[in-house]
């Protein structure tokens, strides 16, 4: 018999908030019992702190550089991603009925949608639809915005992104993105007999600035406790950081404001594991809790104002450390140290549910045999950032392994880690001729990587 799967994922949602404690609550209670469960995988790392990019790889388990797929544009999928095949591909083709909830940030030419008929397919075009008809705005308010200065090729233009500014969401409840997104899941749920294999994915919004949060949880995490770096940039870093959106979205803000963010974060980080509770109390109505497969991540993280830095487009671990919980049937829970990615998501899943993937060459590997064995081993973890919107801009590309990251970026600038005694990446190491060695040997395995992975950069 073939297993149901939940797929959800939040936009976002920083690796850290699994297990956090603020203000005497945990942030994500359902979250936790489910990790509990699970498989709860500790350092999983995404393949692009930035939303399309990241999302196109989740899906598919081919690295940005070889989708092509590098900056947010939904529009314009490059000739690469006709030979992609996604996982609601081989779902469908197993026989399971596929429904899709939330935002659609994967970019395909065929685009998802013509690829798989979809039992239900309910992405932004639908919301957008309702908040025209209730006179809201579908990606915030003018004093939501910030101008910054973004790199596009060679030269340097303006635009505006979304900043820090909280607010109370003034409409009604079920007005809300996910709110939205939800109802129509849980509509098409409690109708569900899962005589046939169900697959059902929940891409939620939350806790995606901008801050428009529900009056019920704008309050619900009073008094943040704050990293300690709030406000600081890390030592000896490169200075084109400082040119980055991430840093200039930044500028300008008192702990007291960035408390204010962080209450507003916590509250819609804990919206959002609300959701999962109730997936996981209509599944054990329906009694089909055991046979169903539950994965939850996220497509990258947020700085909040750590390293004086705020949304993502960097390469610290509040960018790009995500979740990753599974649920699966049959499979005692554990938790899981070593380094993983997201591009072991896919060929994993498939892995477990038995749906045949020979023949299509991931640039990720299936965990199954190694959980099963207990035999997980470490290994480097890559990502790559490459500009935010219009066109290739600001380049960054890591690799993380042997308890170090080593970030490099297009203007020469080197940032190295060391993840066990600086976790929160204060001091770059860089130019220190004591970490000389361990700085060649992964600047070594990125560029063999990135040669592999068809990058046209050359470090």
């Amino acid at each position: 018999m073939k297993k149901n799967i939940i797929f959800i994922t939040t936009d976002h949602q920083r690796s850290d908030t699994i297990h956090m404690i603020q203000s005497n609550k945990e942030v994500t209670p359902n979250l936790n019992l489910l990790s509990e469960e699970g498989l709860e995988f500790e350092n999983t790392y995404d393949a692009c702190p930035l939303c399309v990019p990241a999302r196109t790889s989740l899906a598919t388990g081919i690295f940005p550089t070889k989708t092509k797929v590098v900056i947010n544009d939904l529009k314009n999928a490059p000739k690469e991603t006709e030979s992609l095949k996604t996982i609601h591909e081989f779902l469908a083709e197993s026989g399971y009925k596929v429904s899709h909830f939330g935002m659609q940030h994967i970019t395909l030419k065929p685009s998802l949608g013509e690829r798989v008929k979809f039992e239900n397919f309910i992405t932004d075009d639908d919301y957008e639809v309702i908040c025209k008809e209730n006179d809201m705005p579908l990606f915030g308010t003018p004093e939501d915005r910030v101008s910054v200065v973004e790199r596009h090729g060679d030269i340097y233009e303006r635009r505006n992104y979304t900043g820090t500014n909280v607010t109370v969401f003034k409409y009604d409840k079920d007005l809300y993105r996910d709110q939205f997104y939800t109802n129509k899941m849980f509509e098409y749920l409690e109708k569900e007999n899962f005589e046939e294999p169900t697959a059902v994915f929940l891409n939620l919004w939350c806790p995606h600035p901008p801050l428009k949060v529900l009056e019920e949880y704008i309050n619900k995490f009073e008094n943040p406790t704050l990293p300690k770096n709030i406000n600081i940039p890390t030592k000896n870093e490169p200075t084109s950081r400082r040119k980055g959106i991430a840093a200039q979205l930044a500028e300008d803000h008192d702990i007291e404001h960035w408390k204010n963010v962080w209450k507003a974060y916590l509250g819609m980080t804990n919206y959002a594991d609300s959701i999962v509770g109730k997936v996981v109390k209509l599944l054990k109505e329906k009694n089909v809790y055991d046979d169903t497969m539950i994965v939850f991540t996220a497509d990258h993280g947020d700085h909040l104002g750590q390293h004086k830095m705020f949304q993502k487009m960097e390469m610290y671990e509040q960018a790009i450390k995500v979740p990753l919980i599974m649920k699966i049937p049959n499979i005692k829970s554990k938790k899981i140290k070593t380094n993983v990615s997201h591009l072991d998501v896919v060929p994993t899943i498939l892995d477990f549910l038995g749906i045949d993937s020979k023949g299509y060459e991931f640039d990720g590997e299936s965990l199954k045999d190694k959980i099963i064995e207990d035999r997980m081993e470490d290994k480097y973890v890559y990502s790559q950032y490459s500009g935010n919107q219009v066109s290739v801009g600001d380049l960054r590309r890591c690799v993380v392994g042997e308890n170090f990251k080593y970030v490099w970026d297009n203007e020469n600038g080197e940032e190295l880690f060391d993840l066990v005694n600086d976790q929160l990446e204060e001091n770059n190491l860089a130019d220190d001729e004591n970490y000389q060695e361990i700085k060649l040997k992964l600047k070594k395995a990125l560029k063999n990587f990135l040669i592999d992975k068809k990058d046209w950069i050359e470090m």
